[in-house]
């Protein structure tokens, strides 16, 4: 009896704990898209989030980077990036033609629209690891555009030269200023405001007409500071959950809590004298026993349990499995079409050899192999210097190993 009433108290702790600990966050769809992205991804590295870090001046130019942020969280992915960092070093050229000529043009166009003198200097671009803890391969490009924002006296108008300006969902635009303004409107409201700087993320908010807006003035409020600690990367940005496709410190933490809470309760009942020892194990035994005991045999056949498969389920499954079969490659998802190909290979198949089948970069393919590990769909392991993957093995199985 104890063992029962214990049973209810210990699930009651684990729902309050859950229900004061926030969930580790949904990775993002898709990657990060721009201008300047295009090199990158052809040197096998697929960024998974956009930083567009915008740092007005008091004269209304603006100091702009461009940040490619890519989780290097596998082989694969951190030799790609290692290799296109040497690249950026030797033939920089090769990377800030192209975007300096796109960057141009949206100068050009804006300059048109707002009826200031604009221009683009400087343009560089850099590449280099961070870690936040998770490592982190940051390709950053950066330039100097003159009379971005409109000086008015003592204000400052932010904004006009990139209205309607378009965040996809793993995107985030970083507006700061100069310490003597303060932030007298600001449209839409930022997704996070702190000192001298507003944050909007594509994820959270859609710019319409006539936004983003920002009217800065000498003076106004001395900025906005979030009272919230944050903890920073190098850029003085805090990471997001929205650049995290894979929140594993956040996941870490939460079970890390439950853990304790938990091992917490039992103390706690033990010492109430609700649970205790190997007696509540006796009384759930000898309750068992004496259920088996008052249950009478019977000779009637039995009948498949509701949800059970019977002969013609099973017939019916064989047939939907052939039918799978025969469908069209470009048809499939591409966790299907992996699925396939390692059933192809009896179970097992190397996950370069899975790149070359599929026609696939070597980022795409851990992209994709690293979310149907994460979801249990197949597992993983070393051989050698090569990453082995195969479909998920029963308990039984694991032993005969």
């Amino acid at each position: 009896m104890a063992t029962r009433d214990a049973v209810p108290a210990l699930l009651c702790i684990l729902l309050c704990v859950l229900a004061v600990v926030p969930p580790a966050a949904a990775a993002p769809d898709g990657s990060a898209t721009g201008p300047g992205v295009d090199p990158l991804v052809q040197q096998g590295v697929e960024p998974d989030s956009t930083r567009i870090v915008v740092d007005v001046e008091s004269d209304g130019s603006a100091r702009w980077e461009i940040q490619y942020w890519t989780r290097l969280d596998d082989e694969n992915t951190t030799e790609a990036f290692s290799s296109l960092q040497d690249d950026v070093r030797a033939n920089p050229e090769d990377y800030t033609s192209a975007f300096e000529s796109r960057i141009t043009d949206t100068v050009s166009a804006a300059e048109n629209s707002t009826g200031r003198e604009m221009s683009v200097t400087n343009v560089s671009v850099s590449a280099e690891t961070r870690s936040l803890p998770d490592s982190f391969g940051v390709v950053t490009y950066s330039f100097e555009w003159s009379n971005f924002a409109a000086v008015d006296g003592e204000q400052l108008v932010v904004g006009d030269a990139i209205e309607g300006f378009f965040l996809d969902s793993n995107s985030r635009l970083i507006v700061s200023w100069p310490d003597e303004y303060g932030p007298v409107s600001v449209q839409p409201t930022g997704d996070e405001m702190r000192e001298n700087t507003v944050i909007w993320r594509g994820a959270d908010t859609e710019f319409v007409s006539g936004e983003p807006s920002l009217v800065l003035e000498v003076g106004a409020g001395g900025g906005t500071t979030d009272t919230t600690q944050t903890t920073t990367d190098d850029s003085g940005v805090p990471p997001s959950s929205v650049d995290d496709p894979f929140p594993t410190t956040s996941a870490l933490a939460v079970l890390a809590v439950v853990a304790v809470a938990l091992v917490g309760g039992v103390f706690y009942l033990r010492s109430r004298g609700i649970i205790g020892g190997d007696d509540g194990l006796d009384t759930v035994a000898e309750s068992a026993e004496t259920d088996s005991e008052q249950t009478p045999p019977t000779d009637e056949p039995t009948t498949p349990a509701p949800g059970a498969p019977d002969e013609t389920t099973a017939a019916a499954d064989d047939t939907a499995d052939d039918e799978a079969d025969d469908v069209p490659p470009e048809l499939l998802s591409n966790e299907e079409r992996v699925l396939r190909l390692i059933e192809s290979r009896g179970g097992r198949i190397k996950q370069q050899e899975v790149a070359g089948a599929l026609d696939w970069t070597d980022a795409k393919t851990s992209k994709v192999v690293r979310g149907m590990r994460d979801e249990g769909t197949i597992e993983g392991f070393r051989l050698g210097r090569e990453n082995v993957l195969r479909l998920p093995e029963d308990d039984d199985e694991r032993e005969d190993l």
